[in-house]
């Protein structure tokens, strides 16, 4: 089970690491982008990348879903060259279709979307990088099918790196705004789409299978719906707090609302990109279902670890990363980074139905909490503003994984480690609970206590017996071999 455990880690690692440094490389080119766009073309784009969002599904269909199970059932190279390349000819030809179906509504899309038909253009270029965006991430899935984290992360780096210098150069050089945004994803998805599928397609060949492809839109297709369900459980908030609050109330939440997701990309993300392909590798082995069960605890305690340091130090993140305006952000994040534990234990809660390629029940489950979360902003929003709106997601996405849960149970049935989990989430509570009666206006001093609150996390846990033996020996031995290296370093400059 140890050795499962280090070889997904060490596949986790790696895309973690990856996916963190493009996320800090952006982070620190924010302060470029707000001086050479203004808040009207900030809220141009947003209004784009939220219509390319949903207009990417269908352009999709779950295909990328389907290659990591179908990839995966399977150790028969000429199967797996027919899975690929079906896949990656279906996604081009598809794609164009419904780009050229959308090239025409172009004008209709900016008048009613953006308000004037100016920015029709500008639909046109995101039709055009859907479709090439659409095949770099078929390609991309692949490589995590085929377990090639290194080379995914080399790629992810290399596409943030060719990306942001594109953005330099057409935002701040040349100053075409967003024309320029949306040119240097079409360059970066040419380049690196183009180079990835010559790639793929030459080593497994041009074979397409309709009856490969017939079973691969049955599984993928209902990933559709569950991620524009997943769209309205994250987003709808937004437009309904502003039919409340002011533009003010919505800065102050999104600002909580990224901060809350940290979590996601820090632990979720990662995690998931290997996750996804090894729960099918494993499907056969006899204790298949012991893995599934340990490493959803594990996963679970990470999740836990991480989102109570972030919401124990929600206002000192706030008072170093923003203006003072914004200190109020603190306050919804610790419900986001619940919402976002409860929202991630999908990946490890809904194994069953990806198993018996169940994946039907995702929509369904996802929509009832989605038009659950959209009841609850209607009823909370207009009296309790944003921190109503925190409660409503916070709710929405709870009866949702249980909801996938009860489901993935029914189907596969796996003995989850619930006791373990409860220690986790009560040892969590009772420290955040603990870190709340402290209220220092030094921003140091509080930190410093706060740190010494949350280090007691760990030692609750040991009392309640959370680690089994194998887990016990295991770090103990760890803890000699790093103690051993330590000894013999020192000795080699002492």
């Amino acid at each position: 089970m140890l050795s499962e455990l280090k070889k997904l880690s060490k596949h986790t690692l790696i895309y973690g690491t990856g996916i963190l440094l493009g996320k800090a490389i952006g982070f620190f080119l924010i302060p470029l982008y707000t001086h050479y766009l203004t808040p009207k073309d900030y809220g141009i784009l947003e209004l784009l990348d939220l219509t390319g969002y949903i207009i990417g599904y269908f352009v999709g269909l779950g295909i990328d879903q389907a290659i990591l199970r179908y990839y995966n059932i399977t150790n028969k190279k000429e199967e797996r060259d027919e899975v690929l390349s079906t896949a990656l000819i279906f996604n081009i030809f598809f794609g164009t279709f419904l780009v050229s179906v959308l090239l025409p509504t172009s004008k209709i899309l900016s008048r009613y979307i953006l308000g004037s038909t100016q920015y029709a253009y500008l639909f046109s270029l995101l039709f055009i990088n859907l479709l090439l965006g659409s095949v770099l991430g078929l390609a991309k899935t692949i490589l995590r099918a085929q377990q090639k984290s290194l080379f995914f992360t080399i790629i992810s780096l290399t596409h943030t790196l060719i990306a942001i210098s594109l953005n330099i150069y057409f935002v701040a050089i040349v100053k075409i705004g967003i024309k320029g945004i949306l040119y240097s994803t079409l360059i970066t998805s040419i380049l690196l789409g183009s180079y990835l599928t010559a790639q793929i397609l030459r080593k497994c060949g041009l074979k397409f299978r309709v009856s490969k492809l017939k079973d691969m839109l049955k599984y993928g297709i209902p990933f559709v719906p569950a991620g524009i369900s997943a769209f309205i459980l994250n987003w709808s908030d937004r437009y309904i707090l502003r039919l409340y609050c002011n533009m003010e109330t919505i800065g102050l939440y999104a600002l909580g609302y990224k901060m809350g997701m940290i979590i996601v990309f820090l632990i979720a993300v990662p995690f998931n990109l290997i996750w996804n392909a090894y729960i099918f590798e494993v499907q056969n082995r006899p204790d298949a279902k012991q893995i599934y069960a340990r490493f959803a605890t594990y996963f679970l305690f990470l999740l836990f670890s991480v989102g109570l340091a972030i919401s124990i130090f929600a206002r000192e993140l706030i008072v170093i990363i923003a203006d003072p305006a914004y200190l109020n952000a603190y306050k919804v994040i610790p419900l986001i980074v619940l919402s976002m534990v409860f929202m991630c234990s999908d990946n490890v809660f809904q194994v069953g139905l990806l198993i018996k390629g169940k994946s039907g029940y995702l929509p369904l489950t996802r929509g009832l909490a989605a038009i659950i979360n959209v009841v609850l902003n209607f009823l909370l929003i207009p009296k309790y503003g944003m921190i109503g709106a925190a409660f409503a997601t916070a709710i929405s996405f709870f009866i949702c994984a249980i909801a996938i849960l009860y489901a993935a149970q029914k189907v596969y049935y796996i003995n989850f480690e619930f006791i373990r989990i409860l220690k986790i989430s009560l040892s969590a509570i009772v420290i955040f609970e603990a870190s709340s009666l402290f209220s220092i206006d030094s921003l140091w001093l509080s930190i410093v206590i706060k740190s010494s609150i949350l280090c007691i996390f760990p030692i609750i846990l040991h009392i309640l017996k959370f680690l089994t033996t194998e887990e016990t020996t295991f770090l103990k031995n760890r803890l000699r071999m790093l103690h051993h290296l330590v000894l013999q370093n020192s000795k080699k400059y002492f």
